[in-house]
């Protein structure tokens, strides 16, 4: 017995409301986006990162372990904040192209 072929699925173009309703879903996660990365800088802004900060009342091996972390989090959010801010950009510019879209498709907005 033969399997029977995948049935051929036509191709539509998307209409003018989808692109624009798309490009405002991409518009909005790239404000999200934006609201993360501005957020992330507070994220370990109280903690201590210089010796100076925890001194005199934090001494020895642990203290030192606690500040290479806090200072590896801090990098590593500094990339992801970068991160956040490259996708949010790269969102912009697709829903730009989706409105581009939109407006060369006939049809109601």
């Amino acid at each position: 017995m033969g399997e029977r072929p995948e049935p051929r699925r036509r191709l539509t173009m998307p209409t003018k409301d989808q692109l624009l309703r798309e490009a405002a879903d991409k518009e909005a996660l790239a404000v999200t986006f934006l609201r993360y990365a501005r957020a992330l800088p507070e994220a370990l802004e109280d903690l201590p990162s210089r010796p100076g900060d925890y001194e005199p009342f934090w001494r020895g091996p642990a203290a030192q372990r606690f500040i290479t972390q806090v200072l590896r989090l801090r990098r590593e959010l500094d990339d992801l904040e970068d991160d956040c801010l490259a996708t949010a950009e790269s969102l912009r510019r697709r829903a730009r192209r989706l409105r581009e879209q939109a407006a060369q498709v006939a049809g109601p907005a």
